[in-house]
C-alpha cells in the first residue's frame, strides 16, 4: 500500500479551506508574470554562484542516505519543493522593491502580522543554498538581507526585530522591536554560506556582516558566565519575574552554527558556548528522557548549575506556565526540531557528543510507530503521553529524516520518510500544509539529500584520528585552511602548489594585492589563489624557483617546500651545497639542499635526518603542510 493511500482524511473544514487554496495556488499561476519561475532570470551570468546547488556533500562516516531513490531524483524533489516554496512564501516588499521577505502567516493566527525573524533566517538560508537552481537567488538574497537591516532590534542594531506586520502603507515591526535568537542565528549563518557563494567583494560585504551578527548574538543573547543561549537580546535586560536569564531553547541548540561562528571569529568564547550546549544535551537526556532521546521546549538552569526542563519548576506568571503553554517542558512545537538542528552537527562534523542522544530518540519513535503518519505531534519526555490530536505533522516528522541518518540501522525508517515527504510533492503539495511544516520539511530534505554544506570549512569529518587532527583544527579555526565543500579535508592528498601559496600567505599574514605575476601561465591560477600567490611573488619568498610558469595544479614537492618554507622563514643558507645526511642525499637536487639542511639546524623535523629517505620528489600532503606551517610560526 503506498503511504497516500494510509492518509487520514482531513475534517470537512480543513477540506473546505484546502480547496480554496488550491484554487488560489492555480489562479496565481495562471496570471503569474513570466520570470517568476524559480529557473527564471536575467541570465547575464553575473550572479554566477561558487557553490551551485547541487552540492552533493559527504557526511560523516557511517551516515546514510535514502537508498531506495537515485541522487538525481532527491535533487529533483529538493527543487520542486523549493519553486513551491519560493511561490507561496517569498514576497517582494510592495512599499520597497529592493526588499524582499518570507510571509509566515498563511495559518491566519498571527493577526496582521506578515513575518518574523525565524522565517527570514529560514529564507535566507535556503536561498543561499538553492543558488544554481535559482537564477534569480541573488537578488532575492541581497533583497532580504535588506529588508533584515531595515528591521533592527532597537536593543542591538545588528540583531533583527523578531516580528513584522503590513500597515498604513509600510510594513513595521510589532509587538516589541528585541529580537529572538534562532532568526539571528540562522541569519548569521546565512551570510556566512552567501560569502562562499558569491563571495564579498561585491556591493554588500556578506563575510563583514555575518561577524557583526555573529559578535551581536555573543553579546547579547550569550550569557556571560555560564555560555548558554538565551532567548533573545531582551533577555539580559529583562527585570522580570520570574527570571528569564537562566533559560535557554533545545530547538536553538545549532551546534554547526555555533562551531562556525568559532571559525568565522575566532572568538574562543564560542567553544564554551559549545561546550555547555552538548552539556545540556547529554543531562537532559540522561535524567529526563533516557528512554526516548526527547527534548523539552524550554530548559532552566537551576540553583545547583543542572539544566533542567521548565516543567520541574513551579512558575509565578499569571498562567502558571513558563512562556507559551502547559507543554513548554515537553517535546513540543520548539523542540520539534531539535532532530535537524543537533544530526546536522554530526553529519557536517562528525562530533558524537550528542550520538548517543540522538540514537535514543531514533529508537524510540521508529518502534512507536509504524509509519510516519502516525507520528505525534507532540510528547511528554517519556514518550507516554500525546500532547495533539493531530497526527503526521511535517514539522515534527521532516526532523526525524535528518536524525535517522546518523546510522545504516534506520535505513527503511529513513526511506519510509523520504517517501511521506515527497509523494505529497506536486503542484499543490505546498498548499496542504502551512509554512512551518513546509519550511522545516524543505530544510530537513536540503540536509537529507546531501545539499547542506559548511559555509567556513571547519566542517571537517575526515581528520579524527588524523596524526596532524590539532594542527588542522586550530588552523581550521584560525582561517589558514579551509576544508573542501562536501565536508572534507583530506589530509592525506598531495598539496597543489595554489593551496600551499594560500596556506603560506595567510600563515605570514602578507597584506597588500602582491606584485604583479611573472608567470605565462598566470591566467591559469585560479582567483581564490591568485592574490596569494602575487603577494608571495612581491615577498620574495621562493624567488625564481618556478621558472616561467606557476603550474598552480601541480602538487608541491618535499624539495620545492623546502626553498619556500626556508626563504619566508629568512634563514640563512649555506653558499655551497652540503651533505643532508639523508639516506637519499644523492637522489636531492643540488638547488634544494642548503634549505633543507637550514630547516634541519631550525628544529623542523620533517627535514632532520631520519632512517628513512627524505623523497625530494615526494608530495607534500595537506595534513604536512599544516603541521610545517604552524611550526614555522612557532621556531
Amino acid at each position: 500500500m503506498k503511504l497516500r493511500d494510509s492518509y487520514k482524511p482531513y475534517p470537512p473544514a480543513a477540506m473546505i479551506s484546502i480547496i480554496v487554496l488550491v484554487f488560489a495556488l492555480i489562479l496565481s499561476l495562471t496570471l503569474a508574470p513570466v520570470g517568476h519561475a524559480a529557473s527564471a532570470g536575467s541570465g547575464d551570468g553575473k550572479d554566477k554562484p561558487l557553490r551551485p546547488f547541487p552540492q552533493h556533500m559527504s557526511y560523516a562516516e557511517g551516515s546514510i542516505k535514502p537508498s531506495h531513490v537515485t541522487q538525481k531524483q532527491m535533487d529533483a524533489e529538493v527543487a520542486l519543493l523549493y519553486d513551491q516554496y519560493k511561490l507561496k512564501y517569498i514576497k517582494k516588499n510592495p512599499h520597497n522593491s529592493n526588499q524582499y521577505y518570507v510571509w509566515y502567516n498563511d495559518g491566519g493566527w498571527n493577526g496582521d502580522a506578515i513575518t518574523v525573524s525565524e522565517a527570514h533566517g529560514y529564507g535566507m538560508m535556503i536561498t543561499a543554498l538553492m543558488a544554481g537552481h535559482d537564477s534569480e537567488a541573488k537578488k532575492i538574497f541581497d533583497g532580504m538581507y535588506r529588508f533584515f537591516r531595515a528591521h533592527p532590534s532597537e536593543i542591538h542594531p545588528d540583531l533583527m526585530a523578531w516580528q513584522q506586520a503590513d500597515r498604513d502603507g509600510a510594513i513595521i515591526d510589532v509587538n516589541g522591536t528585541d529580537s529572538a535568537i534562532d532568526g539571528d542565528m540562522d541569519i548569521a549563518y546565512a551570510l556566512l554560506l552567501a560569502d562562499k557563494q558569491w563571495g564579498s567583494s561585491g556591493a554588500i560585504n556578506y563575510k563583514n556582516e555575518a561577524v557583526k551578527v555573529i559578535n551581536a548574538i555573543m553579546e547579547s543573547e550569550v550569557h556571560p558566565e555560564h555560555f548558554h543561549l538565551q532567548l533573545g537580546d531582551w533577555v539580559p535586560i529583562s527585570d522580570s519575574e520570574p527570571s528569564f536569564k537562566p533559560a535557554s531553547r533545545p530547538s536553538d541548540f545549532m551546534l554547526q552554527h555555533l562551531k562556525e561562528f568559532y571559525k568565522a571569529t575566532g572568538d574562543e568564547r564560542w567553544l564554551n558556548v559549545i561546550e555547555t550546549t552538548y552539556g545540556i544535551i547529554h543531562d537532559v537526556h540522561t535524567s529526563y528522557s533516557p528512554q526516548t532521546g526527547l527534548l523539552p521546549d524550554f530548559v532552566y538552569r537551576d540553583l545547583d548549575g543542572t539544566y533542567k526542563p521548565v516543567s520541574e519548576f513551579e512558575w509565578t506568571s499569571e498562567s502558571g506556565h513558563f512562556l507559551e503553554s502547559e507543554f513548554d517542558g515537553a517535546y513540543n512545537y520548539n523542540s520539534c526540531r531539535t532532530p535537524w538542528r543537533i544530526a546536522s552537527d554530526f553529519l557536517l562534523t562528525g562530533d558524537k557528543r550528542a550520538y548517543d542522544q540522538l540514537s535514543t530518540l531514533n529508537k524510540f519513535v521508529s518502534e512507536k510507530h509504524n509509519a510516519p503518519h502516525e507520528v505525534w505531534s507532540g510528547y511528554s519526555l517519556d514518550g507516554q503521553t500525546k500532547l495533539s490530536e493531530w497526527d503526521g505533522g511535517l514539522e515534527f516528522t521532516a526532523p526525524f529524516m535528518v536524525s535517522a541518518m546518523i546510522d545504516k540501522s534506520n535505513q527503511q525508517w529513513l526511506n519510509d520518510l523520504w517517501d511521506y515527504h515527497t509523494e505529497e510533492a506536486n503542484s499543490t503539495a505546498v498548499e496542504w500544509r502551512y509554512y512551518y511544516g513546509n519550511s522545516i520539511r524543505l530544510l530537513s530534505m536540503i540536509v537529507v539529500s546531501g545539499n547542506w554544506w559548511s559555509p567556513t570549512g571547519v566542517a571537517a569529518t575526515d581528520i579524527a584520528g588524523h596524526a596532524a587532527e590539532e594542527d588542522i583544527v586550530k588552523s581550521l579555526a584560525e582561517g589558514v585552511v579551509n576544508g573542501y565543500p562536501n565536508g572534507k579535508f583530506k589530509p592525506d592528498e598531495g598539496v597543489s602548489r595554489a593551496e600551499f601559496a594560500v596556506m603560506l600567505a595567510k600563515t605570514l599574514k602578507l597584506e597588500g594585492d602582491g606584485a604583479a605575476l611573472p608567470f605565462v601561465d598566470q591566467t591559469a591560477i585560479a582567483p581564490w589563489a591568485s592574490r596569494s600567490v602575487a603577494q608571495i611573488a612581491q615577498a620574495r619568498i621562493g624567488e625564481g624557483l618556478f621558472g616561467e610558469q606557476f603550474l598552480p595544479s601541480q602538487k608541491l614537492t618535499r624539495a620545492e617546500a623546502a626553498v619556500l618554507l626556508a626563504s619566508a622563514k629568512k634563514l640563512e643558507l649555506a653558499t655551497e651545497s652540503a651533505s643532508t645526511d639523508f639516506t637519499d642525499d644523492a637522489d636531492i637536487p643540488t638547488w634544494a639542499k642548503p634549505a633543507i639542511v637550514a630547516l634541519s639546524e631550525a628544529g623542523v623535523s620533517l627535514f632532520q635526518p631520519q632512517s628513512s629517505a627524505f623523497g625530494p620528489d615526494a608530495s607534500l600532503t595537506r595534513g604536512e603542510v599544516i603541521t610545517l606551517l604552524r611550526t614555522l610560526l612557532s621556531t
